[in-house]
């Protein structure tokens, strides 16, 4: 009865050991493998913690950054499209003058610059409906028709579309198509659609007062769009600096996770070796005990 008892306890240490040394060589094998020394909560639980919240907060950054990217990608197809129209309105400011304060034009004559003019009204039309990501960049919320028609009517809103670029920030991207285009809500705004159609006007019936008058219009149309262009560059630069911001919590971000998971790859695999080594010696030490027959103990 003795020898059945004190069998069993070596069997039963036996395997013990075996299962230590075994659970010790597959953690290593995973370190080695993942070169992370931290591969579980229960290794580690306040390390674990701060590392899942880090990559937490980087993920949420990396989304937030991709709607500053689009923000800035937005805004520069709106300064795109002011900087077109600040080179229509010069190029019509021109003709205009030349029109009106030349000897040798006048309203016989009108109908040469006429067609030129028309040309460019036509190309301002086309540009005030550029759109972005299959949206015009003057239709405020409205996405499923363009922002001028032909005549040039707005059906467009003042909705703002407002972008998160850093937490708990967010700017505009869009400008008002009824403001920076029709002048509205500002101290001396000047409605550009209806100042084309007043020269296009004065330029087909010869009118010189309605030609001389629109340059006015045209010099105003150009300090609207600046201030525009001013207000994009001021948003630009916010979403710059949001951008350099996620860069920098990104990177610091990265090495602390690192520093809390990664692993050395010298004592990694040096624990590895020492740990097969003591696998295999658990192995071959209790491997007499393991194929002992009882019966053999007994008969002796």
């Amino acid at each position: 009865m003795t020898a059945r008892v004190s069998t069993s306890q070596m069997f039963t240490n036996a395997q013990n050991h075996i299962t230590t040394a075994r659970e010790r060589e597959v953690i290593s094998s995973n370190k080695a493998a993942t070169q992370k020394e931290v591969t579980r909560p229960s290794q580690a639980p306040a390390d674990w913690t701060v590392a899942a919240n880090l990559r937490d907060d980087l993920t949420v950054r990396e989304t937030v950054a991709k709607n500053a990217r689009f923000a800035h990608s937005f805004l520069t197809a709106s300064e795109n499209t002011l900087a077109q129209m600040q080179e229509l309105v010069g190029r019509t400011y021109e003709l205009a003058l030349q029109a009106s304060g030349s000897a040798t034009v006048g309203p016989e004559q009108f109908y040469h610059v006429l067609p030129e003019v028309q040309g460019l009204y036509d190309n301002l039309i086309q540009t005030l409906n550029t759109e972005f990501a299959n949206r015009p960049v003057f239709g405020g919320f409205q996405s499923h028709q363009k922002a001028f028609d032909s005549e040039g009517n707005f059906h467009g809103d003042d909705g703002k579309i407002e972008v998160e670029i850093d937490r708990g920030l967010k700017v505009p991207v869009n400008l008002s198509g009824s403001q920076i285009v029709l002048g509205q809500g500002l101290e001396r705004g000047t409605n550009l659609i209806a100042t084309y159609q007043d020269l296009l006007n004065g330029l087909k019936t010869g009118d010189e007062s309605l030609v001389r008058s629109s340059l006015d219009g045209f010099s105003r149309v150009v300090d609207q769009i600046s201030l525009g262009r001013t207000h994009i560059a001021g948003s630009m630069t916010e979403i710059q600096r949001a951008l350099d911001n996620h860069q920098v919590h990104e990177e610091q971000g990265k090495k602390v996770v690192s520093q809390l998971e990664d692993a050395d790859p010298v004592k990694v695999f040096s624990d590895l070796v020492r740990d097969q080594t003591v696998l295999r010696a658990a192995i071959d030490t209790n491997a007499k005990v393991l194929h002992n027959d009882p019966l053999d103990a007994l008969l002796r």
